[in-house]
C-alpha cells in the first residue's frame, strides 16, 4: 500500500482552506467545530489503537506497520509515532544517492542534531562536479524529505553554514514558522527552560553554547522535563530517571521512547523555535 497521491492531498488542503475562508462567519465556525470534533475522534481512537497494538504485539509489530508510509504519515500526523530523524534524512538522501554516485560521489550520513544534517562526501575531489552543485542537490533531497531540515554542514562541524531553506508539506511547498521563545541571555550554558510555543510544550536546552529544543515531557507521561538534571548533552528526568540525549532526542539509557527536537535559530537576542509550517509564498 502506498501513501495517498499528493494532488488528493493537495486536493482536500485547497477544500478545506476554501471553506474556512468562506465569506459566511457561521459556514467559517462550523467548519472548525466540524475539523476540531474529527480531531478529537481520531485522535482517542487512534491513541488507544496504538496502545493496544504496543500492548498486545510490541514494538516490533508497531515497526513492522509504520514500515508502510500511509501508516506511518497518519501516526505522524497525530503525535503518535516518534520520528526517527535519522532515519528520514537517509531516506532524503537516497533520493540523490544513485545520481551522485554515477558521478563518483558517495554521501555519508554523519549525524541529524535538530535542523542541522552533518554529511561527509567521498571521491568528490576526483570528481568533475562542482561542489555548490553537490551541496545543491543534497538541500533539494533534504529539503523536501526531512521536516524541519536548515543546514547542511558538509565535513567539520566548525564550518557549518545555515540557509533560510524551505520544506516540501503534502502537495504544496512550506517552511518552518518560527516563534521568539525566549531571549539568549536568559539560558545560560548548562541550563534548560520551559517555555510554550503556540501550545506547544517546548524544553530549551543550551549544551555549551549549541542550543536545542525538544518536547518538554517524558516519553508518552504529561510529566515536563525542566525539573530534570542536564549533564553536558544527556538530560535526566527527575520523575522517572530516564536519560536523553537532547540533540537527537534519543534514549541513552536502552528505552524506546523519544523526544521531539524542534528547529532553533537565534536572531536579534532571541531565541526561536519553530513548532509548525506555513505555506511558501512565492513572490
Amino acid at each position: 500500500m502506498s501513501a495517498p497521491p499528493e494532488d488528493l492531498l493537495a486536493e482536500v488542503q485547497q477544500l478545506i482552506a476554501a471553506l474556512e475562508a468562506h465569506p459566511e462567519p457561521a459556514v467559517r465556525d462550523q467548519v472548525r467545530r466540524l475539523l476540531a470534533g474529527i480531531d478529537v475522534v481520531h485522535r482517542t481512537a487512534l491513541t488507544r489503537l496504538v496502545n493496544a497494538v504496543y500492548a498486545m504485539a510490541g514494538e516490533a509489530f508497531i515497526n513492522r506497520l509504520t514500515a508502510d508510509p500511509a501508516i506511518r504519515l497518519l501516526l505522524t500526523s497525530y503525535d503518535l509515532l516518534a520520528v526517527d530523524r535519522r532515519l528520514l534524512a537517509e531516506e532524503a538522501l537516497d533520493a540523490v544517492r544513485g545520481h551522485l554516485h554515477a558521478h563518483g560521489i558517495d554521501v555519508e550520513l554523519r549525524d541529524v542534531i535538530g535542523g542541522e544534517v552533518f554529511v561527509r562526501l567521498h571521491g568528490l575531489e576526483a570528481a568533475e562536479v562542482p561542489f555548490e552543485r553537490v551541496r545543491h542537490d543534497l538541500e533539494t533531497a533534504l529539503t523536501a524529505g526531512l521536516p524541519g531540515f536548515q543546514a547542511l554542514v558538509v565535513g567539520d562541524r566548525d564550518n557549518r553554514t545555515r540557509s533560510p531553506l524551505l520544506q516540501i508539506g503534502l502537495g504544496r511547498l512550506q517552511r518552518p514558522v518560527f516563534r521568539s521563545a525566549l531571549a539568549v541571555s536568559e539560558l545560560p550554558a548548562g541550563h534548560v527552560k520551559g517555555v510554550d510555543v503556540d501550545g506547544t510544550p517546548i524544553l530549551l536546552v543550551n549544551v555549551s553554547g549549541e542550543l536545542y529544543a525538544v518536547s518538554n515531557r517524558c516519553g508518552e507521561s504529561p510529566l515536563p522535563l525542566e525539573f530534570g538534571v542536564l549533564e553536558g548533552n544527556e538530560l535526566r528526568c527527575s520523575w522517572h530517571g530516564c536519560r536523553y540525549d537532547v540533540r537527537t532526542g534519543e534514549r541513552v539509557d536502552g528505552g524506546a521512547e523519544k523526544l521531539t527536537v524542534f528547529p532553533v535559530a537565534r536572531e536579534l537576542g532571541q531565541i526561536q523555535v519553530a513548532v509548525g509550517v506555513e505555506p511558501a509564498v512565492n513572490d
